[in-house]
Formats: C-alpha cells, sequence, structure tokens
C-alpha cells in the first residue's frame, strides 16, 4: 500500500485523534511513523504532544505555493 507521508515530513491536521477523541483544526505536525497495520499515522504537534490520526484528516502543508521548510515548526 501507498504511504502518503513519510516519516518526519509535516503535515496539517483536520480532525479528531484516537487518543483521547479531540479534534484538531489547521495544527501543524510532524509525522513519527505510520502503523502498518491499522494504516495510522502517529504525529508530534508542535506543543510536544502525540496523537495517532487517519490519513484522511492530514493534508500536506501548502504556503503561498511553497512547502514549509523544516526549521519554521
Amino acid at each position: 500500500m501507498h504511504n502518503g507521508f513519510r516519516d518526519g515530513s509535516q503535515v496539517i491536521v483536520n480532525g479528531s485523534g484516537k487518543n483521547n477523541g479531540k479534534y484538531y483544526d489547521n495544527q501543524l505536525a510532524i509525522v513519527l511513523e505510520r502503523d502498518p497495520y491499522f494504516l495510522d499515522y502517529h504525529v508530534r504537534f508542535e506543543d510536544g504532544k502525540d496523537d495517532w490520526l487517519s490519513p484522511r484528516y492530514l493534508q500536506k502543508p501548502i504556503l503561498e505555493g511553497k512547502e514549509i521548510k523544516e526549521n519554521e515548526i
């Protein structure tokens, strides 16, 4: 199966997490890993919290036609 987001890549989260059901609205995060069985992504947010999310809640960030650099998060 195709992996839509690489480990260490930045994503924008718009949806609810699986740890405690918290809803994230346009939050920047970094992909830590992908679960090969459930096909979910483990991400870390700017405040240091981690959560598991379905890939349908993730999208690649685009800022004025360019991707966000690694050090901007």
